[in-house]
């Protein structure tokens, strides 16, 4: 049985361009959560490299994870909604929280998101600040709205979390709620704005909680014109489905176009002096 002294349960998936020192890095920075020791469950997306299998294995035989694996690469998506249907199985767990393999949770991450959520039971999903780093174009401190109010409105043309950041209730996920499958989007992006036009409520802290990790190549992986198509194609439904219709945001839905089909070198430059 997995040690577990909270009721937090944190979700990873891991896959075959996952970095060793890397992924080390993310799991101690769980691990060693103060007055924290939550379950951590880890997804295996596909083959990976045999050092970064047997090293979640020892932690699987120690104890420290709960091991999923499969030979094909399934997504995301697939990943975390397996791991929240096994996090579902566990009674005690109240929170199910979100880390990506290759950040860094500052310590007391998990003990102030959950001292936040046990005082404040109408917020559904919580996420926090963050520093990036990694890319000449990180940001040394990244922050989003706070309020609910402010989100509604800043989704419909951006991100409202900073994805690996966030914690999310229970309920979220006995009322139903997956990641959807079926976009080519990121998967996260239409999973808040299917949240928010169920009426669950979102905010943000300010404070830094998180290291999140840019690599050159991720500008690489944001260009194109089908994601260009499928990012506009679905902050436009969601806006009329949110009631926010405006100009304003159908100019800023459209620029996505724009930014989308930029050299990676000048959206790097976008992207760090535009957010």
């Amino acid at each position: 049985m997995i040690l577990n002294t909270s009721n937090i349960a944190i979700i990873m998936s891991v896959y075959k361009n996952d970095k060793l020192d890397h992924l080390k890095e993310a799991i101690n920075s769980i691990y060693i959560q103060e007055n924290i020791t939550p379950l951590i469950l880890v997804y295996i997306d596909g083959e990976i490299p045999q050092q970064q299998f047997e090293y979640l294995e020892s932690l699987h035989s120690n104890n420290i994870i709960e091991l999923i694996s499969s030979r094909i690469n399934q997504g995301l998506s697939f990943a975390l909604n397996t791991l929240i249907d096994k996090a579902l199985t566990y009674p005690d767990i109240k929170y199910i929280a979100r880390m990506d393999s290759d950040d860094i949770s500052y310590p007391t991450r998990l003990s102030v998101q959950k001292e936040f959520l046990d005082l404040n039971t109408d917020i559904d999903i919580l996420g926090t600040s963050c520093q990036e780093f990694g890319a000449p174009y990180a940001l040394k401190e990244k922050r989003l709205p706070s309020n609910h109010s402010d989100l509604i409105q800043f989704s419909i043309t951006r991100c409202p979390f900073i994805h690996p950041s966030v914690m999310f209730r229970r309920r979220v996920f006995e009322q139903g709620n997956r990641y959807p499958t079926h976009t080519c989007f990121t998967e996260d992006m239409a999973f808040w704005l299917e949240l928010l036009y169920k009426n669950y409520k979102f905010h943000n802290l300010p404070d830094i909680l998180l290291k999140y990790r840019l690599e050159e190549n991720t500008m690489i992986r944001r260009a194109g014109l089908s994601k260009a198509k499928s990012e506009v194609s679905l902050r436009l439904g969601y806006m009329f489905l949110l009631n926010k219709f405006s100009f304003r945001n159908i100019l800023l839905i459209y620029s996505r176009y724009f930014f989308h089909l930029l050299p990676p070198k000048v959206m790097s430059l976008a992207y760090k002096h535009l957010r």
